[in-house]
């Protein structure tokens, strides 16, 4: 069975015109017109012509062959999900060719789909935009299958990049097409999970790290192996989540195993990230001292551009205001803000630190109103925007200036308001 777009696809790229083609394959303009336009299907013979006349890969063609491209397509993204870039980058060259050479759009746009998670897996930021933007502008030859590949990567992207809202508007795009989950992966559970405790959606965070920790024990899908490289991640993620919703003890002893795994393995990233998921659940309980402690050793296990190094810094930080150890704190804001490049978190260093020095620096009440809240409105962090108005309600409350004290209470509850009604029309 010959694809109906197939003829077109020759065309544009060998140049024959409807009557040349017609007379180098011994049939009439007529019936080649039927042909791309599906009024006809070519018979077996005539499928062999055109294939030895442009000397093509028959994938589009006999199903047992199209079969084994996409079996190898599979393979490929099973490699780029394991993070296997050595294997999956042998294996990108020949694949491109045969996906171009068969001339099945189907196939082709699998082909970009996982040649964009390649490139975003590798950090080429130009060479996954313009790939994402071709695939764009082919949405109408989209399959189900395709659709659902490319919202995942869009929310995957987004998630990376801090947008939370829109990697969870992209991942349960993703869900909706595939209902019954049988598509799901450990990385769309861990994306959308983190996604939504990201943004503060606990108990729906739960459901689906629940489900990325059951695929990492128990589903052996390349090489034999696990995709063991989200474990780490997936529990303190899901310990956060647990302590929020009041299961501490659940949150405490996956911590607790987690630790025992990662000194096991010698694994000095992993020791160092759950110091640091140590270090949030003891904060959280008002533990400041031992959360300082917590911080300072994930800070002695992780590199400054390893997860969680920076977050250490700006967590112990609240730690040390929250104890009244402000000199300290501003220590380490700025110990924070010379490591960081990231301007995600030279915002929030920068506002934590004119927080901290607002109670002796009219100033910089000021500046946390006019200039560092609306920058966080700007990059959509409601949730921080909630935070200091709240902060700057209780300033001007000790201030005895009621009437703005009353203002930013009020600017904090709308604030939260519509981060629950978000929720609530979502379906978080």
């Amino acid at each position: 069975m010959i694809f109906h777009k197939t003829l077109v696809n020759i065309r544009k790229k060998y140049g024959p015109c409807r009557a040349k083609l017609a007379q180098a394959l011994g049939c009439t303009e007529d019936y080649i017109a039927a042909l791309e336009e599906n009024k006809e299907q070519a018979t077996f013979d005539f499928v062999i012509k055109i294939k030895d006349a442009f000397n093509l890969h028959t994938a589009p063609i006999f199903e047992s062959e199209r079969n084994t491209l996409m079996d190898n397509l599979y393979n490929w993204k099973r490699a780029i999900d394991h993070a296997d870039l050595d294997v999956a980058a042998k294996l990108k060259p020949e694949l491109e060719e045969s996906a171009r050479l068969s001339f099945s759009p189907s196939t082709e746009i699998f082909y970009d789909l996982f040649a964009a998670d390649y490139y975003y897996h590798v950090g080429d930021d130009a060479a996954y935009n313009e790939t994402m933007a071709a695939l764009s502008n082919r949405m109408d030859e989209f399959g189900l299958r395709h659709r659902y590949q490319y919202q995942r990567l869009l929310g995957a992207k987004a998630f990376v990049e801090k947008r939370y809202q829109d990697a969870i508007k992209a991942y349960k795009a993703a869900e909706r097409l595939d209902p019954s989950g049988s598509w799901h992966d450990v990385r769309f559970y861990f994306g959308l999970g983190m996604s939504l405790s990201d943004r503060g959606y606990a108990t729906r965070a739960i459901d689906y790290l629940e489900r990325a920790k059951h695929i990492t024990k128990y589903d052996k899908t390349y090489n034999g192996k696990s995709n063991r490289r989200f474990d780490v991640y997936i529990d303190g993620y899901l310990s956060s989540d647990l302590s929020k919703v009041g299961r501490s003890e659940e949150a405490l002893r996956i911590l607790e195993t987690r630790l025992a795994i990662e000194k096991k393995k010698n694994s000095r990233v992993g020791i160092g990230y759950t110091y640091f998921c140590y270090g949030n659940m003891h904060q959280r309980t008002k533990k400041h001292e031992s959360a300082i402690e917590s911080y300072d050793n994930a800070l002695k296990c992780l590199n400054t551009d390893e997860s969680g190094h920076v977050e250490s810094i700006y967590q112990k930080a609240v730690s040390l205001n929250a104890i009244n150890r402000m000199a300290e704190a501003i220590d380490c804001v700025d110990k924070g803000l010379s490591t960081t490049k990231d301007e995600h978190w030279i915002m929030f260093f920068d506002a934590l630190k004119h927080y901290i020095l607002m109670n002796d620096d009219i100033n910089s009440v000021d500046y946390l109103e006019k200039t560092l809240i609306p920058k966080l409105q700007e990059s959509g962090q409601s949730e921080a925007v909630g935070y200091y108005y709240q902060k700057l309600s209780y300033f001007y409350n000790e201030q005895k200036n009621d009437e703005i004290a009353f203002k930013y209470s009020n600017l904090a509850l709308e604030t939260y308001n519509k981060l629950h009604k978000e929720c609530i029309e979502r379906d978080m």
